[in-house]
């Protein structure tokens, strides 16, 4: 498929760097697990077809490999791997092959290590073979990781043509420290956006990452890659960041699940980062989190990471163990506040319809659902974001843009879409520190008061005013940042679809943002996001099943 970056009639230098980078990114991928020119006829960023049916079409897979990819969560893999039944070599050989198919269909990754992870695997086995136990909780698994994490000998580059420069990771990230250590296997890493802040994720050395429902349209940001990846079932669980909604925003536009637990709940040290050093230890604070196919998926990630002692691979880290929740009687009913729409960013048909279709059935089911946005102050959630947005913004010195001036790289175009125009002029003096953090204290004090007075179980609201849209025209993260600025847990949960048909009667007389075009994303993944309160994450993972067990049924 088509490798798009932003190019020139003439290439420049940083331009023949980023081909010849790309060239040696392919020939990676084993000869037998390339796709046969049939199967990349019509892809590309301007193609509106669907290749999630293509990795059991294209008969790279065998049966018992796509048994293992589409059939297993990761709970039940890795009773398997624990018990013998799989070998994690064969199960690593699988999704390895599975992300091989969706690297070349979606541009979804950016670094791959096959054998270095088919190596670890095999050592897998061994182990459980000669000490019939196995390594860990996560025994066997392969686990993708967002482009960030450093992985000892693989390069972080992070989309920068000036990070080329940098030499392979001598270490791994905490995260990934402890990842190992439960006995996971981690084999690839995947694509994100050119500063890792805008909704697209689009660089200029691995290309823009696809959606797989519908190629034409984004697949999100800033862990774009693990949506796709996670999509396209070439991973079983993979890790991303947030800062303004990074995970929960291609969770949301692929479909599938994505949680952004309280910061410094799992460890995020050791990541190969954009922004001026320290800047991640103060404000609105970063959060490393799991996507996956299944709330139970990202309950038994979070319960097997925490239940070691973090602080002794990250001193950043509140360590606080996994408190497992006891599963909620059958009968339990939700006190679930919600919040319809921001007034500036009003929902399109499809999440109009989605969110009220939600409620519906939440009540009908018994749960109490509860209006927010007459008890807070209006246009609440646009002003959170612009404290957020102007908190990101704290470093005099540009840092990212010099990352970027640095090599002469174009500017990605979403790039331009991701900024507030109040923005434009400002130069940040030291007194903004305080202003800022007063306006973010009382924002969260509006929602600490709101919580304990209706005594909510958790926060119902969108994760976008739209689905996916097409590429570089997602713009601004209103409904996610929320969570990041509160430092509340939040999760992204799919529900329907766009059908134009049922979304028809939805269609009001407002100013859509971006503009709301049915043809462009019909049979795109709709949800909604819960939202937690602060170190309650194991609280949240208990109520977000007991919803999702009540909408599908």
């Amino acid at each position: 498929m088509e490798n798009e970056t932003v190019s020139s009639d003439r290439p420049a230098a940083w331009q023949t760097r980023a081909e010849d980078y790309q060239r040696a990114a392919i020939a990676k991928i084993p000869e037998a697990w390339r796709l046969d020119s049939q199967y990349l006829n019509d892809t590309g960023p301007a193609s509106k077809r669907s290749v999630l049916d293509l990795p059991a079409k294209c008969g790279i897979l065998s049966e018992r490999e796509l048994d293992i990819t589409e059939t297993y969560n990761i709970v039940q893999l890795v009773q398997q791997l624990a018990s013998g039944s799989m070998s994690s070599a064969e199960v690593t050989t699988a999704f390895c092959k599975r992300a091989a198919i969706a690297q070349q269909l979606t541009s979804c990754l950016t670094e791959t290590f096959f054998e270095t992870a088919l190596t670890r695997a095999k050592e897998c086995d061994a182990y459980l073979a000669s000490h019939r136990k196995p390594l860990g909780p996560l025994h066997g698994l392969p686990i993708s990781l967002k482009d960030s994490f450093n992985v000892r000998n693989v390069r972080s580059t992070i989309g920068f043509i000036s990070f080329l420069d940098h030499d392979a990771a001598t270490d791994d990230a905490a995260l990934v420290k402890i990842l190992l250590s439960l006995g996971a296997v981690p084999y690839v890493k995947t694509n994100i956006p050119q500063t890792l802040m805008t909704g697209d994720s689009h660089n200029n050395i691995f290309g823009r990452c696809l959606n797989p429902h519908k190629l034409s349209l984004t697949a999100g940001g800033s862990s774009g890659g693990e949506g796709a990846l996670l999509a396209m079932r070439g991973s079983p669980i993979g890790v991303g960041t947030d800062i303004a909604g990074s995970i929960r925003i291609p969770a949301y536009v692929n479909g599938v699940y994505g949680l952004k637990p309280t910061s410094r709940r799992i460890p995020y040290a050791g990541q190969e980062s954009p922004a001026r050093a320290g800047a991640e230890t103060f404000g609105v604070l970063p959060a490393a989190g799991p996507l996956a196919r299944s709330v139970q998926d990202i309950e038994y990630f979070m319960g097997s990471v925490l239940k070691l002692d973090t602080w002794s691979v990250d001193e950043g880290v509140i360590s606080i163990p996994w408190r497992t929740q006891p599963n909620p009687s059958a009968g339990k009913k939700l006190r679930l506040g919600f919040i319809l729409e921001d007034p500036n960013y009003p929902l399109h048909p499809a999440v109009l319809r989605t969110m009220k279709t939600a409620i519906a059935q939440l009540e009908e089911a018994g749960h109490q659902l509860i209006p927010l946005e007459p008890d807070l102050p209006s246009n609440v959630l646009t002003d959170a974001m612009k404290v957020a947005f102007f908190h990101f913004a704290m470093d005099p010195e540009q840092t990212t843009f010099g990352h970027i001036s640095r090599s002469g790289e174009a500017l990605i175009p979403s790039l331009s879409t991701a900024t507030m125009p109040e923005m434009k002029d400002f130069k940040p003096q030291l007194d903004d520190i305080f202003r800022l953090q007063n306006e973010r204290l009382r924002i969260q004090r509006y929602f600490r008061e709101l919580y304990t007075s209706k005594a909510l179980d958790t926060i119902l609201m969108p994760t976008y005013q739209a689905t996916a849209v097409p590429h570089d025209t997602y713009g601004l993260p209103c409904y996610t940042v929320l969570a990041n600025l509160l430092d509340y847990p939040a999760i992204s949960m799919p529900f329907l679809k766009a059908d134009k048909k049922l979304d028809a009667d939805h269609i009001r007389d407002v100013k859509y943002v971006p503009p709301y075009r049915p043809d462009d994303v019909e049979g795109a993944p709709c949800g909604f996001q819960l939202v937690g309160r602060p170190m309650h994450d194991e609280m949240l993972l208990s109520n977000a099943q007991i919803v999702d067990d009540c909408l599908r049924g």
